[in-house]
């Protein structure tokens, strides 16, 4: 995976703007030079000393579980995977992309074109999915990026605090860099890290949430879903992989070991569930889904850019675009498209469309994406017992 430059730039950013807070925070009279200029060699007491050294350490385990999180990867199902029981296939889903069928609690993530195990999200902070094998080392990078941006923000904004009260007579930074630029980039550094603090903080709470249920963001909403279909039929869906006590499901992900437990093709499950019952209760979910899908043809052709000559026509699509999930249908004018999903101002189908696979040779696959409202109309659907127009009117 390649390194997710906004997160690396951020990490930098912070790191060097608190550590030359803390190198400047000496008051220049106790350590001028005979020739009246300050020297960045200081007397530090211990609390300097232990300022750094714990915001030093912050910063060092930031930076190794965000490698490791990338370096590791979130584990991928194998290529051409297959249960262990031929009869077993039938409760497992197929996935059209890798030409193989999914494990339990698995998903294809497309940007990294494969079937993720145990898929959480794919996440920009690493550019790469949250998975089965670097869940663990993921939340620990959320709880010391947090930890850090706070802890750094803090001590540059005491800086500033100083700064402003106290002035070039007080600190060697405005000494040596005694310019409006600097000062600018210490506020901007500031709210970055209160900013990312605050950000990443909030989806740390959200993880946790999720791991003392067991669960992943994906698997709450089928969760979620589940819970309505199993209701409007009288009925109670049990999650298998909930194990019925906070701190069980806890260390499912977070312990000693630094990694998850388990291999990532079989679960701790409860009683009177088996493996494949999550697996089962997606594909009724998806078979439901198909039968309320509602036939649209294509009345405006759109080339799946985010800022295409169509987005950019209306303005109001160019605003909302990139709050959908980047996964766009290019289409053309004429074809049909099965509707399953509504925005106010993009709707979700999809489209049977002729490639190659892994040998080659062009096979029908189902491709599913975004597309505008604008560009397609609905196709009427008739009761079959009512029949059509032209027969109802014969009738009469």
């Amino acid at each position: 995976a390649v390194v997710s430059t906004q997160s690396t730039g951020i990490i930098i950013l912070v790191t060097v703007m608190t550590l030359s807070c803390i190198l400047a925070g000496t008051p220049i009279s106790a350590m001028r030079l005979p020739n009246g200029k300050p020297s960045w060699r200081h007397h530090a007491d211990l609390r300097s000393f232990c300022n750094m050294t714990i915001f030093l350490m912050l910063s060092i385990l930031t930076s190794y579980h965000f490698l490791v999180c990338i370096i590791l990867g979130p584990g991928f199902v194998k290529h051409n995977w297959e249960p262990e029981k031929k009869r077993d296939q039938e409760k497992l889903q197929y996935c059209q992309e890798c030409e193989a069928y999914k494990c339990p609690r698995s998903h294809h993530c497309r940007k990294c074109q494969r079937c993720v195990k145990k898929m959480d999200h794919h996440c920009p902070w690493i550019n790469c999915c949250v998975g089965h094998l670097n869940h663990a080392h993921f939340i620990r990078f959320l709880v010391y990026a947090s930890t850090g941006c706070f802890y750094g923000g803090v001590n540059i904004a005491a800086t500033l605090v100083k700064m402003v009260f106290y002035g070039q007579s007080y600190f060697i930074l405005l000494y040596y860099f005694n310019n409006v630029s600097r000062f600018i980039l210490l506020v901007f550094a500031c709210g970055v890290a209160f900013g990312v603090s605050i950000a990443v903080g909030f989806l740390l709470v959200m993880q946790i949430r999720d791991i003392i249920r067991n669960t992943t963001n994906i698997e709450s909403w089928i969760i979620r879903k589940a819970e309505w279909r199993h209701k409007a039929l009288g009925t109670t869906f049990v999650y298998p992989y909930d194990l019925g006590s906070s701190w069980q499901n806890f260390i499912q992900v977070i312990n000693m070991s630094n990694y998850a437990k388990g291999d990532g093709y079989t679960w701790p499950i409860v009683p009177g569930t088996n493996q494949y019952t999550f697996t089962e209760e997606q594909k009724l979910q998806k078979l439901a889904k198909r039968t309320r899908m509602v036939p649209h043809k294509i009345t405006v052709s759109y080339d799946a850019r985010c800022f295409s000559s169509l987005v950019l026509r209306n303005p109001i699509l160019c605003c909302i675009c990139n709050g959908l999930d980047d996964q766009y249908l290019a289409v053309e004018e004429g074809e049909g498209v099965m509707v399953s999903r509504y925005r106010k101002k993009w709707l979700y189908g999809c489209v049977k469309r002729t490639k190659k696979n892994k040998n080659g040779q062009l096979v029908d696959k189902e491709v599913g994406g975004w597309f505008p409202r604008l560009c397609a109309v609905e196709v009427p659907q008739l009761d079959p017992a009512e029949g059509t127009k032209s027969e109802r009117k014969k009738s009469k």
